[in-house]
């Protein structure tokens, strides 16, 4: 609302955005996929996934990393507490594809991004969001999952899907009260593009990178529109951006020569984690390592200078006696002019 993070990512090569004015808060609420999941889909999958009850927010179990991740990371560094709404599959809309792809996980199928703003919706309980929160949206990236990298065509409409979808929850969101609300671009695939769509990319193995540049591209477009017409702040965390610039550099920040091949992934295919993961960048084919969310992390709280609100200071008791006092004093005159 007052005012707007954009990175015209397609003109700038996802370059950085500009740094917002200092933002307090008091808490973080999340949603969307395995990006920022703690443990949802992993606790639900290792139970019971057809017993008709879901796992609650906030539960801890494995995540789509080696360690910590991006929302942990910001709680802790922040020091505010989170309540995590995210799970790993989550489409922008109401399902999530672990329900479509795995036989006898249907708890999983409505646990998509729009889904978890309804369970946050039934926790409010009718009252409003509060305004002194920062509400984090990262979704999107499940709905490229089913179409074919190929087919611009394909690619156009999963997009413009999610582009609806997310649009929808920033708006949810603000609707019940929220105020301060990030909406994060989709993190690179390890075949890199510098494509702005599938069309434009030659080698089909960076095809899908390409298709997540142009996710990004609308998610950059759609956080330029809602911003001014909402109450709620809209704000752009480019987390694309941020990980092709540890990509650049590596070699010599701290990280390995960043490869993309299967075999330097964190989690090769069809082979247990390595021990040690610290310097390197791709967990696996659709998710990056702890350090990387590190760094996202404190990146995100530069971009934004996150901080904790200050707690209220309790009045002493002779304050308390006061505001007492005055309170007799005016309903006496109330009572004298009547």
């Amino acid at each position: 609302m007052r005012h707007v993070l954009y990175a015209a990512l397609c003109a700038t090569a996802f370059g950085g955005v500009a740094p917002a004015a200092a933002l307090s808060i008091n808490s973080l609420f999340v949603f969307g996929d395995s990006n920022v999941d703690i443990g949802r889909a992993a606790a639900e999958l290792a139970g019971d996934p057809a017993d008709g009850v879901v796992v609650p927010p906030n539960t801890v179990d494995g995540r789509s990393a080696d360690g910590t991740i991006l929302p942990e990371f910001l709680a802790d560094r922040v020091g505010v507490p989170q309540r995590n709404y995210g799970w790993g599959g989550a489409q922008a809309g109401p399902d999530n594809i672990l329900g479509i792809l795995i036989p006898g996980a249907s708890d999983t199928l409505k646990t998509g991004t729009l889904s978890q703003i309804d369970e946050f919706d039934l926790f409010l309980g009718g009252g409003a969001a509060d305004a002194d929160a920062l509400y984090l949206v990262f979704a999107g990236s499940n709905d490229l999952f089913f179409a074919d990298k190929n087919d611009q065509t394909a690619v156009d409409a999963a997009v413009a899907s999610a582009d609806a979808n997310l649009r929808t929850a920033v708006t949810r969101l603000s609707d019940l009260g929220a105020r301060n609300i990030v909406v994060a671009t989709r993190t690179p695939r390890p075949v890199l593009s510098d494509a702005p769509t599938v069309t434009d990319e030659p080698d089909p193995d960076a095809r899908n990178d390409a298709a997540g540049r142009q996710l990004s591209a609308a998610i950059a477009m759609l956080v330029t529109d809602l911003d001014p017409v909402l109450p709620a702040d809209v704000l752009l965390f480019d987390a694309y951006a941020i990980i092709r610039e540890i990509i650049a550099g590596s070699g010599s920040n701290g990280f390995d020569l960043y490869s993309d091949a299967p075999a330097d992934y964190c989690v090769p295919p069809g082979e247990p984690q390595k021990p040690d993961c610290s310097t390197l960048i791709n967990f696996d084919a659709a998710h990056k390592t702890s350090a990387v969310h590190g760094i996202l992390a404190d990146r995100f709280i530069d971009q934004f200078d996150l901080r904790a609100a200050p707690a209220p200071v309790p009045l002493p008791a002779a304050g308390w006696l006061l505001v007492v006092a005055l309170g007799s004093i005016a309903a006496t005159r109330t009572r004298k002019a009547a």
